[in-house]
């Protein structure tokens, strides 16, 4: 997942994350793990807002993912990458929304996970 800045934005939407998603079984809980430090360090703001945005993306799984209900897997953040002037915390609750929605798509399209760049569009 990537979130690059929007070239003349007065608003932070720099974000940069890379997650694995491993099924669990049905009725464990999910959660999130850090496979390495966040870049340039540790802001756990940031890491908040993106677990936060993974675990609701799959307890309510949105109509285009093909899910009918709650979603249950381990995410294992492989990294994550902040910008200490362009990033917020907003933006990594999306990419975090942005990934489970990619990973559940995933599954029930039964193909590879893509890359995802985008612009988060953020409502100050």
């Amino acid at each position: 997942m990537y979130s690059r800045q929007t070239l003349g934005a007065c608003v932070p939407t720099f974000g940069r994350a890379e997650l694995d998603f491993e099924p669990l079984l049905e009725g464990e809980e999910s959660f999130c793990e850090f496979a390495r430090d966040p870049r340039p360090e540790r802001m756990a703001e940031y890491e908040r807002a993106l677990v936060q945005g993974v675990l609701e993306g799959l307890a309510s799984p949105t109509p285009e993912t093909g899910c009918a209900g709650p979603v249950s897997a381990r995410v294992v953040v492989r990294d994550l990458i902040w910008h200490w002037t362009d990033s917020c915390d907003q933006v990594f609750l999306e990419l975090g929304a942005l990934a489970a929605r990619e990973a559940l798509r995933c599954v029930t399209e039964d193909r590879a996970p893509q890359p995802i760049e985008t612009k988060v569009r953020l409502f100050v």
